[in-house]
């Protein structure tokens, strides 16, 4: 989600895409985000947006988003994602 904030603005007010784009500009990647259980990405969220369904609004989202920007930002995901789809081409 924190891949682009913006992706916000579509669901919800620009106070918390603003909000949501600062924690983003405060780390090198969005995977940085994800350091604790009590400071997880949809933890912050929630702090911030009160009607953020992580199942329903996350995964819209994370479709507006797109995989190949998601994949962009997040580099230890992207490495995961060719892990497995590598083992399709060692069968």
């Amino acid at each position: 989600m924190f891949s682009q904030p913006k992706a916000f603005e579509q669901w919800f007010d620009e106070d918390i895409t603003r909000k949501l784009q600062t924690i983003r500009n405060d780390v090198p990647s969005p995977e940085h985000i994800n350091d604790n259980k009590q400071t997880a990405p949809s933890k912050r969220i929630l702090q911030i947006c009160e009607g953020y369904s992580k199942v329903l609004h996350g995964t819209l989202i994370a479709l507006d988003i797109g995989l190949d920007a998601i994949r962009k930002e997040c580099p230890v995901f992207h490495a995961w994602l060719e892990k497995i789809e590598n083992l399709g081409d060692s069968a």
